[in-house]
């Protein structure tokens, strides 16, 4: 199994810092993502953005939305969920950073109630040995790796077939 690297992350995260979304590909998108991470790994989140990006896919960054609170508050937590609903997929950037998070987890609780587990996509991010050490819940979902073709794809629990990320969020999820 090989996990997305840091390194990776970091390559297209220099990509992605000039290659931002016009607002007419933003409205052409036919999927978006709302992306679970922590706010200390902009560079990841970037990286995974031109990810995305490359496929044809929107990402909801909640820093990069005006209308957020700039004091966390329980306007803060209602406004994230109502984005985690209006979402079509829930991805969670698993970084060492994100898993100490306070808000991860939850964001992961709202999104199971409201997303169901085939719209929830694990990524979870190697550091520079290679290794991922993520809590037990998150093997309930779906994990996004590099497959043999070295293309990201999406991995149910405990399965050694998948099928391409891009193909799962055409699909609205991974659904058999």
């Amino acid at each position: 199994m090989v996990y997305l690297s840091e390194k990776r992350l970091l390559a297209k995260s220099r990509v992605s810092e000039n290659s931002h979304f016009s607002k007419s590909q933003l409205t052409q998108a036919r999927y978006s993502v709302f992306l679970s991470h922590s706010h200390l790994d902009k560079e990841f989140v970037y990286g995974f953005e031109q990810e995305l990006k490359e496929i044809g896919i929107s990402a909801y960054i909640d820093w990069r939305d005006a209308s957020m609170p700039t004091i966390t508050d329980r306007k803060t937590a209602d406004k994230i969920k109502n984005k985690i609903a209006e979402n079509d997929l829930f991805m969670v950037l698993a970084t060492k950073n994100a898993l100490k998070s306070a808000w991860v987890p939850w964001e992961i609780g709202v999104a199971d109630q409201t997303k169901g587990e085939n719209k929830i996509f694990i990524i979870p991010v190697a550091d520079d040995s290679g290794k991922f050490i993520g809590n037990e819940y998150l093997q309930l979902y779906n994990q996004v790796i590099i497959s043999d073709n070295k293309e990201l794809g999406v991995f149910r629990p405990n399965m050694n077939e998948g099928i391409s990320l891009r193909k799962a969020i055409l699909k609205g999820g991974y659904y058999e």
